[in-house]
């Protein structure tokens, strides 16, 4: 019954859901119509007006309906009811197992960090007593001393592998008992009195073996490179002493300074009293100058135009530098010169060569010397520098004095110039070397060398400042050719020209200056020589040919940017130009008085003025119109004569025949004038292309 009542309840409860939802839908459908509609249908009545009783006899119908639905259905739900207990029975036992497994599981996880916490503090004792073994292992194996290395300081030769290794364990033992202190560890001072007296054992053997080493530096012939190689390869030795005997390591420092100081300078002093026995002997002397005239030839070109022979002089090269300069380049770096050798082989060197060799010898021995004292001695620096400087400084004087006796006796320009740049490039070497230069010293060895070519250089210029020309005048030597004293000043100027650029450097303000009083000295000479000349045009012709002579021995591409020869040009090209107005003027002379007479009336306005040279116009063309022709071939065969450069004579030529038809070509201009245009006369005057054409036909073909 009571499950009856239930499912009694249940259908009302389904009605009355029923129900409800239908007046939610009826509402919400009643929202969404228009409001207009909804209200005329209440206000007519229409479905509204079904009683009340109408209403409750429906219900009740529904009602039973239910009920009997329920009444008929009541096994299915009788036995939906057992099955739904037997699973809320089996749910409340599964519920109690899982409840059981829960708990369980919860302790386990306290097992768990239990067993995690002993593995942590297991693995902590672990680590703990393998930081304690290993220390304590490094500290027994530090204090130590076995039986085999207290026989081998005290037993075994120092020249041996074996007694280098003890030596780095005897160092490698005190070095860490001393860093972490003795301590409370009986153990070490059992030790300690052991290693000292191994340290005091061993600090003799290896002082002894050092300075034993160093004593053979002074073995007379000895290679001390050798020595060098064999104190490196037991650096460790000096490097011991250093840390456990500063005095004996200071006392050998000293002796090696010492011995290695009058070693250098032996050997230096010797090598240079050798190497410059190997001079040539037909060097410059001070009568090879520049205008000294008695040595010359009697040709006053050097026999290049003469057909005579002359006998040439077996004499070193003073102004020109044929190769010499290539001790600058490909042979800067070349072999030393072996005195010995070269004097059994019959070898003779200028001395920029024998410069070269000893300044050579002398960096790299200073280059190696540096690199052993700082690997060796273990010092950087100005330590490294202090030492190096006391060692090299009895070498650097000897050095230096015996290329000052050289230099003082030295009448040679040339050579005087490339070992200023050798200087140079020394220190250049230096510098990629990484080793200090010592500029000191090669300050002084250049300041030698600028005052000596001053001094040799002024020699020139008063030689070329005091030449004699009368002398020249009855040698026959002072012609319109190029003269003998001009091509030696010209291949002296390119010979310090071709060493600048060997040098790879730009010419310095000094060797500028060099260059530019000999040019002044020159140029004086030459004003001098031409003023000799008979006519002008030969004084024109005297200083062309010379400057061509100085310009085709240094032209040079680098060359043609320096001062000199920029100086040289504009007086070569103002001689040309003044040699071209006089070439013309004995043929059209009259007709340049005009065009320029005319030409400065119209630059100044003054054109009422040119009337007064109407009358002359008729001469001036009358005369060229008779003399143009024979003008042109007298021009042409004249300035083939004339120079010696036949290259020189037909730019002349052509630069004389350009002028010449400038003239022409400005004195029609003047005669286009309106002053003039009524004359007769200046249609008569020959055409400018008839003369150009003839110019043409009678061009030289070289």
């Amino acid at each position: 019954m009571p499950r009856r009542r239930g499912n009694l309840q249940k259908c009302d409860t389904t009605d009355r859901s029923f129900t409800i939802s239908s007046l939610e839908f009826c509402l919400s459908q009643l929202r969404k119509a228009d409001p207009k509609l909804v209200k005329k249908a209440i206000a007519s009545g229409d479905g509204l007006t079904e009683s009340k009783d109408d209403v409750s006899t429906r219900l009740s119908e529904a009602h039973r309906y239910a009920v009997q639905q329920c009444l008929d259905n009541a096994e299915q739900l009788a036995q939906l009811h057992h099955q739904l207990v037997h699973c809320d029975n089996v749910f409340e036992r599964l519920q109690s197992t899982l409840n059981g497994f829960q708990s369980s599981l919860g302790s386990i996880g306290q097992d768990m960090k239990h067993l995690q916490m002993q593995s942590h503090h297991l693995h902590q004792e672990l680590e703990n007593r393998q930081k304690v073994r290993v220390e304590l292992s490094q500290f027994v194996d530090d204090i130590a001393v076995s039986q085999t290395m207290m026989k081998t300081i005290n037993e075994v030769d120092a020249n041996e592998r074996g007694f280098l290794e003890a030596l780095h364990e005897l160092h490698h033992k005190i070095t860490l008992i001393v860093q972490r202190g003795n301590g409370d560890a009986v153990a070490v001072n059992d030790t300690m009195p052991i290693l000292e007296g191994l340290k005091l054992k061993a600090t003799c053997k290896v002082r002894d073996w050092l300075l034993a080493k160093m004593f053979q530096f002074r073995k007379p012939l000895s290679n001390y490179q050798v020595f060098q190689h064999q104190l490196l390869r037991c650096r460790f030795f000096y490097e011991f002493l250093l840390h456990h005997d500063l005095i004996s390591a200071k006392e050998l420092q000293d002796e090696y300074i010492d011995t290695i100081s009058k070693m250098f300078f032996t050997y230096f002093k010797a090598y240079a009293a050798r190497l410059f026995k190997l001079a040539m002997k037909d060097v410059a002397t001070k009568d090879d100058t520049l205008g000294n005239i008695d040595s010359a030839k009697p040709a006053g070109l050097g026999g290049l135009f003469s057909s005579k022979q002359h006998v040439v002089r077996n004499k070193a090269t003073v102004f020109s530098i044929g190769q010499r300069h290539q001790i600058l380049s490909e042979d800067f770096l070349g072999a030393l010169i072996v005195p010995h050798a070269a004097t059994q082989n019959q070898h003779a060197y200028q001395f920029e060569a024998l410069f070269r060799s000893i300044q050579l010898a002398f960096i790299d021995h200073y280059s190696h010397e540096f690199l052993f004292i700082t690997d060796f001695f273990l010092v950087n620096n100005d330590e490294a520098v202090d030492l190096h400087t006391k060692a090299m400084a009895r070498a650097m004087l000897v050095v230096l004095k015996s290329c000052e006796e050289q230099i003082a006796l030295s009448w040679d320009a040339i050579s005087l110039h490339i070992c200023i740049c050798l200087c140079d490039r020394f220190v250049e070497v230096l510098a990629e070397r990484e080793v200090p230069d010592n500029s000191d010293y090669w300050s002084n060895v250049q300041d030698l060398l600028w005052s000596r070519l001053n001094i040799v250089m002024g020699q020139h210029y008063d030689s070329v400042r005091s030449v004699d020309l009368k002398k020249l005048m009855s040698s026959g030597s002072l012609d319109a050719r190029p003269h003998f004293i001009v091509r030696r000043y010209a291949e002296l100027t390119s010979a310090h020209l071709l060493i600048a650029k060997t040098s790879k450097k730009e010419m310095c303000d000094k060797m500028e200056a060099v260059l530019e009083n000999s040019e002044d000295s020159i140029e004086q000479l030459l004003t001098r020589m031409s003023a000799m000349q008979p006519t002008q045009k030969n004084k024109h012709v005297f200083l062309i040919n010379n400057y061509d002579l100085i310009l085709s021995i240094i032209d040079d591409e680098d060359s043609k940017h320096s001062k000199v020869y920029e100086i040289v040009h504009e007086l070569e090209q103002k001689s040309i130009d003044d040699f071209v107005e006089e070439v013309l003027e004995p043929h059209i002379g009259y007709m340049i008085k005009f065009v320029n007479e005319c030409e400065s009336l119209l630059a100044q306005g003054h054109t009422q003025l040119l009337v007064r040279y109407n009358d002359k116009v008729g001469t001036v063309v009358a005369n060229f119109n008779a003399k143009w022709k024979p003008a042109v071939d007298s021009i042409n065969s004249e300035c083939i004569q004339l120079f010696t450069n036949f290259s020189l004579g037909t730019n002349i030529l052509q630069m004389i025949f350009t002028k010449y038809v400038q003239y022409i070509n400005r004195f029609t201009k003047i005669l286009s004038h309106d002053v003039f245009l009524k004359n007769p006369v200046c249609s008569q005057l020959v055409n400018v292309h008839q003369v150009m054409l003839e110019i043409k036909r009678s061009k030289p073909i070289y």
